[in-house]
């Protein structure tokens, strides 16, 4: 863990013990096993400290919320513009008109930030689920449905030319440290099973297959999209997102559909 991660986490720590106002330079030494100097590097000065510890005190928990979704959204741009690895919490705050230390207050690392984001774009992916899944069980055409909700997913790559999944998969090829593919795995885990369980529930009302396996049909499906989201990235001139919607659409749903149910 690099210095400032190491400060950051210990100034958290030291929050919820003692008063802002009683925060030090050697309190935070011993807390990190730094040497004291490092950490007045960090900040600058005593005051600094101060200034740091009291604005990110007095922030209320709307105001915090708005910064953080404002350097997400800077992240997002700086991501798409440097790459993950010429990106940095530096480019971050600059984008943001931030200091570095208001970005570090939100974020220990560029990791941290990234995970976020990731987070961020397979939460959004779970909440649509029900209402995409009522969507294709309501319709009279259930297989036009499922292609017109596919190929929206993968048109949302075209618009930003495959900056978000390029990055995606840089990042996941790229993590080394075991607590990064812990998050990533915890964030994965809650979207399978929420798929999964959005897909149970369309078993229960008799509205896809009863013999289908809902845990295998979720890894099944998420590995499709993301699978071809990745030949697109690598081939796009050979990747036609209307043909491959309907092809997955029409076998998924002739697989799956209502008609296919036994009792």
């Amino acid at each position: 863990m690099r210095s400032s991660e190491r400060i950051l986490e210990a100034v958290n720590r030291l929050s919820s013990r003692l008063p802002m106002d009683k925060i030090t330079f050697a309190d935070l030494a011993r807390e990190t096993g730094l040497h004291w100097t490092t950490i007045q590097r960090f900040f600058g000065s005593k005051e600094a400290l101060k200034a740091f510890l009291a604005r990110n005190h007095d922030e209320d928990e709307p105001l915090k919320a708005d910064t953080r979704t404002k350097i997400m959204e800077s992240a997002r741009r700086v991501f798409a513009r440097h790459g993950f690895n010429g990106a940095s919490l530096d480019l971050v705050a600059h984008d943001a008109g931030m200091t570095k230390g208001a970005v570090y207050w939100h974020f220990a690392s560029k990791n941290d930030l990234f995970l976020a984001l990731c987070e961020s774009s397979l939460n959004r992916l779970l909440s649509g689920l029900p209402k995409q899944a009522q969507e294709v069980v309501s319709s009279v055409n259930p297989i036009e449905s499922f292609r017109r909700i596919l190929e929206a997913e993968f048109k949302a790559c075209e618009e930003d030319k495959g900056e978000r999944p390029a990055l995606f998969f840089e990042f996941v090829s790229g993590a080394r440290e075991p607590r990064i593919r812990d998050k990533l795995a915890d964030a994965f885990t809650t979207l399978l099973q929420g798929t999964t369980a959005m897909l149970e529930e369309m078993q229960r009302s008799r509205k896809i297959a009863v013999n289908a396996n809902p845990q295998g049909l979720a890894i099944a499906l998420h590995s499709l999209i993301n699978g071809v989201v990745l030949m697109w990235l690598i081939a796009p001139n050979q990747v036609s997102f209307e043909q491959v919607s309907a092809e997955i659409s029409r076998m998924l749903w002739q697989g799956i559909g209502a008609d296919n149910a036994r009792t």
